[in-house]
């Protein structure tokens, strides 16, 4: 029983220190994506991608350095210069100049236009299934009142437990008198 409630608290303070981590990253990092270095965290919001990539899953983006990407690379990049969205998709096509065409593997047709290089972020090299709703489950004020109330309960039944175990040992540690000694 104590090796799982270690295990429990160690994998919520590396949740908790992971997601501090995505949020510091993403306000040093001048492009605004969680991330160190080449290495970007990325949220899937669609289902464009299914079966590979699913909604609610977390991708782990590399940019390209020496290589350029290639038909079947899975890649992120700007949908254009105005929005701040990304999309993650399949490239299908590569033009000389470099341009893209992509494809989500559940959509039916290409994406419209061609992509340019200068707004790609990276390939997919890594995804972690189920991470993105799990943080977004975490996020809900259902689930942080409950995750709160958990918390207050264990630290409430902690301090009764240790609580109780003083008393009774400071009872036994003291020095027995006998009547009529001065102690």
């Amino acid at each position: 029983m104590v090796w799982g409630k270690r295990i429990g608290l160690i994998l919520v303070a590396l949740f908790i220190l992971f997601n501090l981590f995505l949020y510091a990253s993403s306000r040093w990092n001048p492009d605004g994506i969680p991330g160190l270095g080449q290495w970007k965290v990325l949220s899937v919001l669609t289902g464009s991608m299914a079966p590979v990539i699913h909604a609610g899953d977390m991708v782990l983006v590399t940019r390209y350095t020496d290589e350029v990407p290639r038909t079947g690379d899975i890649v992120t990049y700007w949908k254009d210069d105005q929005t701040r969205s990304l999309i993650t998709h399949r490239v299908i096509r590569r033009l000389e100049n470099g341009y893209l065409q992509t494809k989500g593997d559940a959509n039916h047709e290409a994406d419209g236009g061609w992509t340019n290089p200068d707004r790609l972020v990276g390939k997919v090299v890594w995804t972690i299934p189920y991470a993105a709703a799990l943080q977004q489950w975490m996020k809900e004020p259902p689930t942080l009142l409950c995750m709160l109330a958990g918390f207050s309960l264990f630290l409430v039944y902690v301090q009764r437990r240790s609580g109780g175990q003083e008393g009774s040992q400071t009872a036994s540690m003291r020095p027995e008198s006998i009547e009529g000694e001065r102690s």
